[in-house]
């Protein structure tokens, strides 16, 4: 029986436990290190920290490009790997959800971005730079006594910056609309990226709001400019995507996993959203930059 390659998932515990801080300075990476370059998930989040450089990822499919005074946050699950960077000052931050306060796990899961980028003010980004700077002799220090708390603590309040700049910033963006459509909204996308599996309605997300299914979608759209369907269809081809190019799943497989019962019904919707078949998808590994999500 021939073993089904699954997509690379490095987990927390295969190098760190809880927390990862590493320098990025005189990184050069034209053709990365093998294990950075090759696509990958990661059951924790990732942050790069990038004082002075540049650097390239990919990200679901999607190029992201860092410069001086960025910082660039990956949520558990995606799919990314660098393609290039010159970097001449950074950090590589990682963490375990677990270790983050509800309150600030549920402010990284309800932002609307898929790719959280954040340019930040050379003032500002300098102070950040100092904080990661003194986690990081603590995080070298020879395991003193309360060293992880104190570690987890001052890793916690760094995000809670990040947040809060990244808040700030979405909040300009959004002015024009209220504080309880901005909250709903936010509250729908967690929903929706932890339970886009099962969860394929309209209905069923404003059932578990204590909403109606009308309002709940006047409200999304209002705010990002598409319905609730639009977003549902999304979450589910932008993984089925990751497990096409990523695995050796059948394309029957990877309906299955999305839970669709009905193969063609898969495969119409697939076309719609990505453009392509989903057996024309799969062949398309040689050149990602062919394939762009259309609007419905």
């Amino acid at each position: 029986m021939i073993k089904r390659t699954k997509i690379p998932v490095h987990p927390m515990y295969d190098w760190f436990s809880g927390v990862y801080v590493h320098t990025m300075d005189a990184l050069k990476l034209q053709h990365p290190l093998y294990e950075m370059s090759q696509p990958h998930r990661h059951d924790f989040y990732y942050c790069i920290v990038l004082d002075k450089g540049e650097m390239e990822l990919e990200v679901d499919f999607e190029k992201v490009q860092l410069n001086d005074h960025h910082i660039f946050v990956s949520y558990p699950g995606q799919i990314h790997h660098i393609v290039s960077a010159q970097v001449k000052r950074g950090w590589f931050l990682a963490f375990d959800p677990a270790i983050l306060d509800v309150n600030l796990r549920s402010i990284l899961d309800q932002c609307l971005a898929e790719i959280i980028l954040i340019p930040v003010a050379s003032q500002q980004f300098a102070h950040l730079y100092s904080l990661i700077d003194h986690l990081y002799l603590i995080y070298k220090e020879p395991a003193p006594l309360f060293q992880e708390q104190v570690i987890q603590g001052m890793l916690s309040s760094l995000i809670y910056r990040f947040a809060s700049i990244y808040l700030q910033q979405e909040k300009s963006r959004l002015r024009t609309h209220s504080t309880r459509s901005i909250e709903m909204t936010k509250i729908f996308r967690q929903m929706l990226r932890n339970n886009f599996r099962t969860m394929k309605s309209t209905s069923q997300y404003a059932a578990e709001m204590n909403i109606s299914a009308s309002h709940l979608n006047d409200t999304v759209k209002s705010v990002t400019g598409f319905p609730i369907t639009y977003h549902i269809q999304q979450e589910l081809m932008r993984e089925a995507r990751r497990l096409l190019y990523y695995s050796d799943h059948t394309i029957l497989a990877v309906a299955d996993e999305l839970g669709f019962n009905d193969l063609k019904y898969f495969t119409r919707l697939f076309s719609k959203i990505i453009g392509v078949a989903p057996s024309t998808f799969k062949k398309m590994k040689s050149d990602l930059n062919k394939v762009r999500f259309k609007s419905v």
